[in-house]
């Protein structure tokens, strides 16, 4: 039997970059400085990434805080905006639309929450709608924002906040600050995966070029490829189809936007340079020139490149 020693994980290779591959990179650089062990990150300039705006939640703050990274700089270098929350629009039928908040609607009263005494002075006709009552979806109608504070006490207290940033830029501006923590990046494809054949771990991948790169840890950060965990370990996908088959000109708005369509959904995610747009849908109910076209026919200005 190994000993302790010999069982520990000192080489890490990562497959893939994007945001996906440099925020694990970045976490890792961080969490196990000080050790002996070695990052590497294998990743292709031939191989692009899907590059649209990228929508978050409140956890990205709590990541960038475990980096230590300075909140102004990172949205200086990825062009973000904040984000109070998302609004549906067309969801339940054509014309509705709400706001799925970072935060609270009222605050309880006595041994209740607030939303039963709404519920029960709507029902008289005694209130107004209940997203009148939200901090955050009244801020977001207004196109309003402010840094919560951090004083219970306050209202300001009662919401959380995200970002709505560049997904390639966010990549990058991790990239650098993986690489200052001795993130060792490999330009180049996988071609081939060697695994043991007894455990089926994965011992090595082999790249174009013929650079054999071992490992104790393999971490799969190739996207849809599913290089590692779908090609070569075969570990399969859940089946979501049968739950989830795949306008004018606004200001940018503290939120995203998620539209229904016939197959599908529409995204809106504004940054401070251009408006990221995407179309989610499923080939079972609408042709794939269709989707784009319904995609291209509802953006609020000139495209700035093709759909992809």
């Amino acid at each position: 039997m190994k000993d302790r020693s010999e069982q520990m994980v000192r080489e890490i290779v990562i497959v893939g970059g994007g945001t996906a591959g440099w925020m694990t990179a970045a976490a890792l650089s961080n969490k196990l400085a000080g050790t002996d062990a070695s990052i590497y990150l294998i990743e292709s300039a031939e191989i692009g990434t899907v590059g649209v705006g990228e929508a978050t939640l409140p956890q990205i703050r709590t990541f960038n805080r475990m980096l230590d990274i300075d909140e102004a700089e990172l949205m200086a270098r990825t062009s973000a905006t904040f984000k109070l929350g998302i609004e549906f629009c067309d969801w339940g039928r054509a014309g509705d639309h709400y706001i799925h908040p970072f935060g609270v609607h009222g605050k309880p009263i006595g041994p209740a929450d607030f939303h039963h005494y709404w519920a029960s002075a709507n029902a008289k006709g005694q209130t107004d709608d209940f997203g009148s009552y939200c901090l955050p979806i009244s801020a977001a109608r207004r196109n309003r924002f402010d840094l919560p504070t951090e004083n219970p006490a306050s209202p300001m207290h009662a919401y959380s906040y995200a970002f709505q940033f560049d997904a390639s830029l966010y990549a990058l501006f991790l990239a650098e600050y993986a690489a200052a923590r001795s993130v060792k990046r490999i330009e180049g494809k996988v071609i081939a995966v060697d695994s043991d054949g007894e455990s089926g771990f994965i011992r090595s991948v082999t790249l174009e070029s013929g650079q054999q790169i071992s490992g104790d840890l393999f971490i799969d950060c190739s996207g849809f490829r599913g290089l590692l965990i779908e090609q070569n370990l075969a570990t399969g996908f859940a089946d979501w189809s049968d739950y989830l088959p795949c306008k004018t000109s606004d200001p940018i708005g503290p939120y995203t936007r998620s539209t229904a369509r016939a197959a599908g959904w529409q995204w809106r995610i504004p940054l401070q340079h251009r408006i990221g747009n995407g179309h989610v849908y499923c080939d079972r109910y609408i042709s794939d020139q269709d989707a784009a076209d319904m995609l291209m026919n509802n953006l609020e200005g000139e495209p700035l490149a093709d759909p992809k």
